[in-house]
């Protein structure tokens, strides 16, 4: 889903703030304004889990990249290969950054669908209009808690509605992987370009010509 705001003034932007941390409201539309302490357990519990969920894959996919490089490190030593330090030290971090943030954001979808729609429940956000998809529509909804948005996305769009966004987000992905292996490629030219350089160098017959 995507969201946009719509237009608003200044002091219209701080009422809505003055709301959000009171929970009060006269008019209708401040009455959907979720306080800021039933919004705070939801998202502290979404960062946490995101930043645990990401952790761990990083570490697994770092000691996966570590029991590989080490064979095949064994592997050259065998055959008197040179070591490809450069790519060896940079694509791993790379390769485990970005494993880790695409699991978390995968895993954890339905969370942030559900957070994001309790933020924006009262204010003065719109989206797109998924019948025609070229028109916006204002954004309402009437959610008290955590519990009842769940239940009320189950009952009104069914559990496949818990990964909208899907779509864009394996994009987004898609590029990432895309520019990563881009970025190896690029390391293993650089270190193939540099080796031979390198071995005319260390030539024990050139240094014993000088």
């Amino acid at each position: 889903e995507s969201a946009r705001a719509d237009s608003a003034t200044p002091m219209s932007c701080l009422k809505d703030a003055v709301y959000r941390f009171t929970g009060s409201g006269s008019s209708y539309q401040y009455r959907l304004l979720l306080p800021v302490h039933q919004l705070i357990l939801p998202t502290v519990v979404y960062t946490v889990t995101w930043d645990l969920v990401g952790h761990v894959v990083h570490s697994a996919v770092l000691k996966l990249c570590k029991i590989r490089q080490n064979t095949k490190q064994a592997d050259k030593e065998g055959r008197r290969q040179p070591k490809n330090t450069v790519t060896e030290s940079i694509w791993p971090e790379l390769l485990a950054g970005t494993v880790h943030c695409f699991i978390a954001d995968f895993s954890l979808l339905p969370l942030e669908l559900v957070m994001n729609r309790l933020h924006l429940q009262g204010t003065r956000a719109i989206v797109d209009n998924v019948l025609d998809a070229q028109s916006v529509i204002p954004y309402q909804a009437s959610y008290n808690n955590v519990q009842q948005c769940v239940e009320a996305l189950v009952d009104s769009e069914g559990v496949p509605s818990f990964w909208k966004g899907c779509s864009a987000l394996l994009l987004q992905y898609t590029t990432r992987f895309a520019v990563v292996h881009t970025v190896r490629v690029l390391l293993k030219y650089v270190h193939q370009f540099s080796e031979p350089r390198a071995a005319v160098t260390n030539d024990p017959a050139n240094s014993l010509d000088k």
